[in-house]
């Protein structure tokens, strides 16, 4: 009896060393095969290869904020889109396409100045007591434009101000059509109101 329990036992425990001997096998990380540090390419829809790495001759672009006013015109929406280079006539020309502004419409000019007068100049800018930090944030801008739909549209003018504020750093934006101010010293609202 004593060499069948002592069998029985040699039994379990090589039949318990074999499976953590395999549960560890399973559970060691493997080198991936055919690794070489080359750039694998892949197969696109009819037959070309396309390269995973990012295109080196591809333009920096940057983000840009589009406010327009909600289709009950209760509020304003902001979308994203992405530009080669920031000026006023690009943010003009995407208010265009994006239904803000009437096709047609010209920038005739825009204009920002000053430092800004308060400590808070914008999202992001943080004041050191005794540092001067330069910032690009200008204290007041005039945008004139040579129409606009509805001069008395207030969400449609705070669209067209947040539009430029958020992008051009500017605190207040005074509105202009050809000249004659529609709106004066708008600040940033927050879309969604």
């Amino acid at each position: 009896m004593k060499k069948a329990s002592v069998r029985l036992i040699r039994t379990v425990l090589c039949v318990t060393g074999a499976m953590m001997i395999l549960s560890m096998a399973a559970c060691t990380p493997t080198p991936e095969k055919g690794r070489t540090g080359q750039v694998k390419q892949t197969e696109a829809a009819g037959g070309v290869a396309t390269n995973k790495n990012p295109d080196p001759t591809a333009p920096d672009l940057e983000v840009v904020s589009i406010y327009s006013v909600s289709k009950d015109g209760s509020k304003l929406e902001g979308t994203m889109d992405a530009v080669e280079e920031l000026d006023p006539q690009v943010l003009t020309d995407l208010l265009i396409q994006y239904d803000v502004l009437e096709e047609g419409t010209e920038l005739i000019s825009f204009a920002a100045e000053g430092a800004p007068s308060s400590e808070e100049v914008g999202p992001g800018v943080v004041k050191i007591p005794g540092v001067e930090i330069e910032s690009d944030t200008r204290e007041y801008g005039t945008l004139n434009l040579s129409k606009l739909p509805d001069a008395k549209d207030e969400m449609l003018l705070q669209a067209v101000a947040n539009t430029f504020l958020e992008n051009l750093n500017v605190v207040y934006l005074t509105i202009q059509v050809n000249g004659e101010t529609v709106a004066e010293n708008l600040s940033m609202m927050d879309a969604g109101q």
